[in-house]
């Protein structure tokens, strides 16, 4: 199985700090950058090569508005986004449509990084 490589974006260092210890334990996930500041967020992940972006939820619960462009851009990447209290997922790449996830388990969330694969259009 290949190392699932994750940028973690989440506002709360907290937030941040606790997935970065969970996925220490996995052995196929690596968390090559953190971002503590969401502003600008699509440039500062630009040219990094990862997987998987986990940022937060807004307050609205939307996925924000510059991840389609950065998927067309970008289709191997896939995004995740956590509300604060980690009780709501919505994820998103470019071969699916947007999903929503209610109350995800933490072996769920490990799941989805470790087994969703990358399929890029033709």
């Amino acid at each position: 199985m290949t190392t699932q490589r994750i940028i973690l974006a989440n506002d709360s260092r907290l937030v941040r700090e606790m997935l970065n210890r969970i996925f220490l334990k996995a052995s196929n996930l690596e968390v090559t950058r953190e971002i503590d500041d969401k502003n600008n967020l699509a440039e500062k992940i630009e040219n990094a090569e990862a997987e998987w972006v986990i940022l937060s939820l807004s307050s609205e619960s939307e996925m924000p508005k510059w991840v389609d462009n950065f998927l067309n851009k970008h289709p191997q990447v896939r995004f995740l986004a956590v509300s604060p209290d980690g009780s709501q997922v919505k994820l998103k790449s470019v071969q699916k449509p947007e999903k929503h996830f209610i109350n995800l388990s933490l072996n769920d969330l490990l799941y989805i990084l470790e087994k969703q694969p990358v399929q890029l259009p033709a």
